[in-house]
């Protein structure tokens, strides 16, 4: 019989390669043990001595089904586990922006590329997790809202990093030509996945529209179309998407 690796060591091997970090990740999200995923992102560190082999290759996302579904808690004790390596990864990319330099660019292009790949299977988790059931309890919806808050805001907090604080400051430390022979297209990669986070956002709002809201002692509601005050009500999402879609111009005019 075979030995189950421990988290620290599939910590370890999705730290040293992206294609490590995909596969590991993926093997974390199968195994289905949500104490183990939510340990695995709670201690997941990429160094920032790790470079991305190929900063403009295409994002592969990660496989996600029903059968890797848990309850509404339970996701979010997930969701929880996974803000805690998006928000030290932001952190990461703040220290980038303060220490700007050219051997650091492919390690930003990493940090970003594995922070899109994960912001995409927390939102398909919870695009799943909305289909399950067509009736939602106070507390099922509220969880929802949160999902979808964390989901969306701290992506949006690495791009504005990535796409403000940090190039601005790196094309003042490296020379230009220098800096787009390293990062190629890899303004390409994040200007798709941004049509791509759109794309997300509706499906969300289509099912939204399906579902119903049953509080304790109340007649059913249909789901406000928010989520914590941002994003999928049509003023706040332009104000997001406007803020991304500028974002993402400044990034394209600095390196394309």
């Amino acid at each position: 019989m075979s030995k189950t690796a421990t988290v620290a060591s599939q910590v370890r091997i999705a730290a040293r390669t992206e294609a490590e970090f995909y596969t590991t990740v993926q093997e974390v999200l199968d195994d289905n043990d949500p104490d183990r995923i939510v340990e695995f992102f709670d201690r997941m560190n990429i160094p920032r001595s790790i470079p991305c082999e190929n900063v403009a290759g295409p994002l592969e996302p990660f496989k996600v089904n029903p059968s890797h579904l848990h309850d509404f808690e339970t996701e979010r004790r997930i969701s929880d586990g996974v803000q805690k390596f998006m928000d030290r990864h932001e952190r990461k990319l703040k220290w980038h922006a303060t220490h700007p330099s050219l051997e650091g660019g492919s390690n930003v292009a990493l940090l970003v590329r594995t922070s899109l790949a994960i912001t995409e299977m927390r939102l398909q988790r919870l695009d799943l997790l909305l289909r399950s059931k067509d009736d939602l309890t106070a507390v099922e919806w509220s969880i929802a809202r949160e999902l979808m808050r964390h989901g969306f805001l701290s992506i949006r907090n690495h791009i504005n990093v990535l796409a403000g604080a940090w190039v601005d400051a790196v094309i003042t430390a490296v020379p230009r030509d220098t800096l787009i022979e390293q990062l190629g297209s890899f303004y390409e990669v994040v200007d798709r996945w941004i049509r791509r986070l759109d794309e997300m956002r509706d499906r969300l709002e289509e099912r939204r529209m399906m579902l119903t809201v049953v509080p304790a002692g109340h007649p059913p509601v249909r789901p406000p179309n928010y989520f914590g005050g941002d994003v999928l009500g049509r003023g706040p999402w332009k104000q997001y998407w406007d803020n991304l879609e500028n974002r993402a111009h400044h990034f394209r005019e600095a390196l394309g």
